[in-house]
């Protein structure tokens, strides 16, 4: 692996020059996508939260607005309204393009961020950045949150920042807890941090989520009764949840017409999937494999979530950087496997072909393994993992685990300290 600051090549060069323009056209085909729709379905999420502000400013509830375009209505706590009410004052039109380009921004900081931290060996950082930035602007997470208008990639972005140590330990837990407290699903996190003793991190994502919380009671009490006592238990007004668009388990679940008491059955293993990650993330940790980690607990979410849109699903996207096996082949092979399950819409060809068990819920059957089995029973290549703790990675920033280091036991040979650093997922 080059550093940082080899020198390209002039093919190599041309290369990132080339990855950076395609991956720009086709994020711009996606903005405009969803800028070019007819308006009632134009950005239609960001209508949803611009409207349902608009009744607030007016006097009204969050939660009783109603899209003309028989979009779900405002579904997320009193606090994200607070965050979205600023954007009131801004027109449709100049506030959707402003929204795609923040997008837009959010989607190449990710690419740029993540292949830094990425686990495959086999390209320079700075060829993998523009070509994760394309296959993310081209897959069906990244396309949705284009087309809706969506606060998802937003939400990754900032877990990210915490997950990927990216904020100084002062700091560190602060993102996480304040995209808790607009959406509900990024707490998942907390019970990684604290089990992989990055106590800190998740005590202040605890803190920043009630404090966030706390200022949505003090700020909107009456909404804020109606979410936590009454909406935050009707899932079934978001939306039609038993569509192929919900990859939750709970979603495939209803696509099957299994009773109730089944589905409560379903819920406890997407628990028992939750705790499998939250281990298998712990000693990822452990190992420095921070993006094995949060990709983990991002996939765990996903599967336990009672809705999982398809635009909540950019963790599984990022599953295609992770090392999976000892050959190159195999890796190769597995990145390949996970884009074509989230940039072709496998969802509508199981409905086509009358696959609704395995097509049909694909990106289901990939957060599952990404949570619970990969790379647990593959173990990744010798130098597939992260540089020892202390040491700086291809990024140039220092390697992940400080929060918890003086707790993991260090086996010494005659070739020095942490050699037991390459190996896989499970001792």
């Amino acid at each position: 692996m080059p550093s940082p600051s080899a020198a390209l090549t002039p093919t190599k060069r041309n290369l990132i020059v080339a990855a950076w323009i395609v991956a720009g056209i086709v994020a711009g085909l996606q903005a405009w996508g969803g800028l070019s729709r007819p308006l009632p379905d134009r950005l239609s999420d960001m209508q949803v939260y611009l409207g349902a502000v608009g009744d607030l400013w007016g006097g009204g509830s969050l939660y009783d607005f109603a899209a003309q375009n028989g979009a779900a209505p405002f579904t997320y706590p009193p606090f994200a309204g607070l965050v979205f009410a600023v954007l009131h004052w801004v027109p449709f039109t100049p506030m959707a393009v402003i929204w795609e380009i923040c997008t837009f921004a959010v989607v190449v900081g990710i690419a740029v961020v993540v292949a830094r931290r990425a686990e495959i060996t086999f390209l320079d950082r700075r060829v993998l950045a523009p070509l994760l930035a394309l296959v993310l602007f081209a897959s069906a997470p990244i396309s949705s949150n284009f087309r809706f208008g969506q606060i998802s990639v937003f939400l990754v972005a900032a877990v990210l920042v915490d997950a990927l140590q990216l904020a100084s330990p002062r700091w560190r837990g602060i993102a996480t807890g304040i995209a808790g407290a607009i959406k509900l699903t990024p707490m998942v996190f907390v019970p990684y941090y604290w089990f992989s003793g990055q106590r800190r991190t998740a005590i202040v994502s605890t803190i920043t989520f009630v404090v966030c919380s706390g200022l949505g009671w003090l700020v909107l009490p009456g909404d804020s009764v109606r979410f936590w006592f009454t909406e935050i238990w009707d899932v079934n007004r978001v939306g039609n949840i038993a569509t192929g668009g919900n990859q939750s388990l709970n979603g495939a679940m209803l696509r099957w017409g299994l009773p109730e008491g089944a589905r409560t059955a379903a819920a406890v293993i997407g628990l028992i999937v939750v705790a499998v990650a939250l281990y298998r993330a712990s000693l990822a940790y452990r190992q420095n494999r921070l993006l094995l980690a949060a990709v983990t607990v991002g996939a765990a979410g996903l599967v336990l979530s009672p809705v999982s849109w398809t635009h909540h699903q950019v963790w599984l996207v990022l599953g295609a950087l992770l090392v999976v096996g000892a050959s190159r082949a195999l890796m190769i092979g597995w990145s390949v496997l996970v884009l074509l399950v989230m940039i072709v819409p496998v969802t509508s060809l199981g409905s086509a072909l009358g696959d609704e068990v395995v097509l049909g819920n694909a990106r289901l059957w990939l957060a599952v393994a990404l949570a619970a089995v990969v790379p647990a029973i593959l173990r990744p290549a010798g130098n597939g993992t992260a540089p020892p703790a202390g040491r700086s990675g291809g990024s140039g920033h220092p390697s992940a685990v400080q929060e918890g280091a003086s707790t993991l036991p260090q086996r010494r040979t005659g070739a020095g300290p942490a050699r037991t650093r390459d190996r896989g997922v499970l001792p």
